[in-house]
């Protein structure tokens, strides 16, 4: 295995927003603007590193045509609006490096045509909602370093076509989910820094793709399966 969960980061560059000489709120920005006086038209909002500041706002969900959320790399605050569960084209999310608190709306359920998801390094507290296990078209799902609790929900083992699943440096509890490997396209799995109980299941074997797996600083017990031999990536 790879020393490093470091995951490449998905650089689509559509948009270009030049640097504000002082920081603003998003709803100040001429792109959201934009969007909010067109938001049949609007398909992409990209505003990544600009040092914005407050809250999300939840006229974001009335901006039902986009693909592209990317608001990575700024300082809002608050909370994700319920709201946004209205985009149902949503492709790709990222709300990384902000200060985002609050819990996971269940109504992100809703978004089925969601490929990646990355709120990671943010304040996000609670449980991972039972709804994302609708996420059928999910391949990236990045929530590390944040202050997520409870265990894994079940319905997560029909994400079939999940490709990276981090989690890691939050406070979830309880065991591994044996049915993880039945997730066969994984490639990264990562569990650092939980409070996890348990053995790793053997099943994890079977997800012979898999070229990354961390589950350090954890509670787990008992010997390393011997089925991990058919890990050779």
């Amino acid at each position: 295995m790879k020393t490093s969960c470091a995951l490449a980061v998905l650089v689509m560059v559509v948009l270009f927003f030049v640097r504000n000489t002082s920081a603003g709120s998003l709803s100040e920005t001429s792109a959201y603007q934009t969007c909010i006086t067109a938001p049949a038209s609007c398909t992409r909002l990209i505003i990544g590193s600009q040092s914005l500041t407050g809250t999300l706002p939840s006229e974001l969900g009335t901006l039902t045509g986009l693909t592209f959320l990317l608001l990575y790399d700024n300082q809002l605050t608050g909370t994700i609006p319920s709201e946004l569960g209205a985009l149902t084209s949503l492709t790709h999310m990222n709300l990384g490096r902000n200060l985002i608190s609050g819990i996971l709306p269940t109504e992100l359920g809703a978004l089925t045509r969601l490929i990646t998801m990355n709120i990671h390094r943010n304040s996000l507290t609670g449980t991972l909602p039972t709804e994302m296990g609708t996420l059928s078209s999910f391949t990236y799902m990045w929530l590390s370093r944040n202050q997520l609790t409870g265990t894994l929900p079940s319905e997560l083992i029909v994400l079939t076509n999940l490709i990276s699943l981090d989690l890691n440096f939050n406070q979830l509890t309880g065991t591994l989910l044996s049915e993880l490997g039945a997730l066969t396209n994984l490639e990264r799995i990562c569990f650092w820094d939980n409070q996890l109980t348990g053995t790793l299941p053997s099943e994890l074997g079977a997800l012979t793709h898999l070229d990354r797996m961390y589950f350090q600083n954890n509670q787990l017990m008992g010997t390393l399966p011997l089925e991990l031999g058919a890990l050779t990536r």
